[in-house]
């Protein structure tokens, strides 16, 4: 009697199914998830400098910061220090609130002596480069007809390279810049005069008739990169009865030199 096959006997030979990863692939998945898990943990540990704020204020170690706001970075309203501020040799140091952030201080220097040849030096920031902020600046200023904005040019300044152009503001250009001053954070632009007094019949007495405003002015604004995306701001003005009473170009640049040089920078990373 012929010996029954194992297929006749009911057994038939299995074939297993493969499972959908392999060994190496299921390593490969715990080293991914193991990656990702560590990288939100750096990610939410992650520190990028902003200053801390209580009850809407800065907190900082000092009066003298730099402060930016880089308000496009990570979403919401967040502060940077940029660097501090020192003394400058014949000039008083004081402190002005920006009107829309009183998180962010203008550092004004006013010069001593009433015959200084530069009179008011303001230090402040943006949150852009620098030499965007210069272009920008003398593009809005070169809108004033009867401005003369002079090119936007940089120089190599304590190890910094800082972007600045130079323009002139006659009594007609004061009220029109004044307006420009809006435009952008720093404020450039020639700084008002005091209103004129309306002519009257009446003769006035020389003692006490009010002194007018020197009505000519010439300004140096520089602007040297910063961290965080940002820069620092120089406002270098002068004033005087005649054209040629200002001083020249290079008596400003210096001036930005002696500022630059009493400013800390934060090092950009």
């Amino acid at each position: 009697m012929a010996k029954k096959s194992a297929v006749s006997k009911g057994f038939r030979k299995q074939t297993g199914k493969k499972p959908y990863l392999s060994k190496r692939d299921i390593i490969l998945l715990c080293v991914l998830v193991a990656a990702l898990a560590v990288a939100s943990i750096l990610l939410f540990r992650y520190d990028d400098g902003a200053l801390k704020v209580q009850d809407g204020k800065v907190a900082t170690d000092g009066d003298n910061w730099l402060i930016v706001n880089g308000s496009n970075t990570r979403g919401g309203t967040r502060y940077f220090k940029l660097g501090e501020v020192g003394a400058l040799e014949g000039y008083d140091r004081a402190t002005e609130a920006v009107l829309s952030d009183e998180n962010l201080p203008d550092y004004v220097f006013t010069a001593q002596a009433e015959d200084a040849p530069i009179q008011k030096i303001t230090v402040s920031t943006s949150h852009a480069s620098a030499e965007a902020m210069a272009q920008y600046a003398a593009s809005m200023l070169s809108t004033v007809e009867t401005a003369e904005v002079g090119e936007v040019q940089s120089a190599d300044i304590g190890g910094v390279t800082a972007h600045y152009f130079l323009y002139t503001a006659s009594p007609e250009t004061s009220a029109e810049a004044e307006s420009t001053n809006e435009a952008f954070p720093s404020g450039e632009g020639a700084e008002p005069s005091e209103a004129e007094e309306v002519p009257s019949d009446e003769p006035s007495d020389p003692d006490t008739a009010p002194v007018p405003s020197q009505p000519y002015g010439k300004t140096l604004s520089g602007y040297v990169d910063a961290a965080h995306d940002s820069c620092v701001t120089f406002r270098v003005e002068s004033a005087a009865d005649t054209p040629d009473a200002l001083p020249d170009d290079d008596a400003l640049l210096s001036a930005l030199e002696s500022t630059l040089a009493a400013v800390t920078l934060e090092p950009i990373r």
